[in-house]
């Protein structure tokens, strides 16, 4: 499992803490992350298509992550980071300007507390997926599961020390509707453990007042017995809990997870099953190669999803990469819809990708 690195730019202040001799430091590092590539699909609504893509391994992005040194192992933290589209240059997340995180608050020797835009605890399966080397279509039907990296606004967060590899968190996000303090609410927690062969996480998350695209999102005619059409269906909740691990050979990783996304309406419920499988093998320390697979059940709808990716590091900051994920649906009316993809007119849709992304 690859981890980012990235260039620092410290910037180093020294003063007084407490009008006493105590000398602060604080630092700013400037990250990101530029992907870009090609993609062929063989059937979008029926027609194939060549396009130029965007994040497919990685979404591209830069931040900005600081901390303030306040003295006693307490300091002050915060993160700005931006979404775009390397394309155009468009800015991502629905055009925010710090979209895919947007935090701040204070390390103590007690935790880290976090205020703000936030991941929730789910992507912490995230490292245990195919989506690490399959990129974006290697995504859980709709990333329902948000286990591809999904954020909660008006989020207070709080996380342990980390205690002998252990480490649990728990957030919530402030719905803000006047005389209702649940609708809109949402809530999020987990407890993950990070050794140097064994990996293990643990989450869950509940969200109130959230929609979903059946058609857009799983390809399906129906969920909880409604039309879906392209319009969206409003849920009561979305609850999502999920279970994932990692063990590391010398030369390979072998993953595991299982999510389950409970859609509510009222007294009705669906229940979408993901089950990830893979291994990525290092064939050299700088060549991988994954074989995976996603299968997931919803009702007597079923998906099988296999995905091959192999991935060449030019540089410990850049690497070149290529992806194929075919998506295959059993079904009554369904069709086969890959994350960021039109459904495709059959049951059946497959994506090729080549790309080149670069570390800062």
């Amino acid at each position: 499992m690859k981890r980012s690195s990235f260039c620092t730019v410290a910037i180093s202040l020294a003063g007084a803490f407490s009008s006493g001799a105590v000398s602060a430091q604080s630092s700013v590092t400037l990250y990101g992350i530029v992907d870009a590539g090609l993609a062929y699909v063989n059937n979008e609504g029926g027609h194939s298509l060549v396009s130029q893509t965007s994040g497919v391994m990685q979404g591209s992005r830069f931040g900005f992550r600081g901390t303030g040194d306040l003295g006693g192992r307490y300091k002050t933290i915060f993160v700005l980071e931006n979404g775009f589209n390397v394309n155009n240059g468009s800015l991502g997340q629905g055009g925010l300007e710090f979209g895919r995180q947007a935090y701040v608050g204070l390390s103590t020797p007690g935790g880290t507390l976090t205020f703000g835009r936030q991941y929730d605890f789910m992507v912490n399966l995230f490292p245990m997926t195919n989506i690490t080397e399959g990129g974006v279509y290697a995504f859980h039907l709709g990333d329902y599961d948000r286990l591809g990296g999904e954020r909660l606004n008006n989020a207070i967060s709080y996380q342990t020390p980390i205690l002998n590899g252990f480490q649990a968190g728990a957030m919530y996000s402030f719905g803000g509707v006047p005389g209702s303090i649940a609708t809109n609410s949402a809530f999020s927690g987990g407890i993950w453990y990070s050794g140097s062969a064994i990996n293990f996480a643990a989450a869950y998350t509940s969200i109130n007042n959230t929609s979903v695209s059946p058609t857009a999102g799983l390809g399906v005619p129906l969920l909880l017995g409604l039309p879906a059409g392209t319009a969206s269906v409003s849920l009561n909740r979305l609850n999502i809990a999920g279970v994932g691990a990692s063990y590391a050979f010398q030369s390979a990783v072998v993953h595991a997870v299982y999510t389950r996304t409970d859609f509510r309406q009222g007294r009705s419920s669906a229940i979408l099953n993901a089950y990830d499988a893979g291994a990525t093998w290092y064939v050299t320390p700088a060549f991988t190669i994954l074989l995976g697979g996603n299968y997931y059940k919803l009702g007597h709808v079923h998906w099988i999803e296999p995905i091959v990716a192999v991935d060449e590091f030019l540089s410990k900051r850049t690497d070149l990469y290529a992806q194929f994920n075919y998506l295959h649906v059993s079904g009554s009316g369904a069709r086969a819809v890959l994350v960021s993809n039109a459904p495709s007119s059959g049951d059946a849709q497959l994506a090729v990708t080549v790309g080149i992304r670069h570390k800062f």
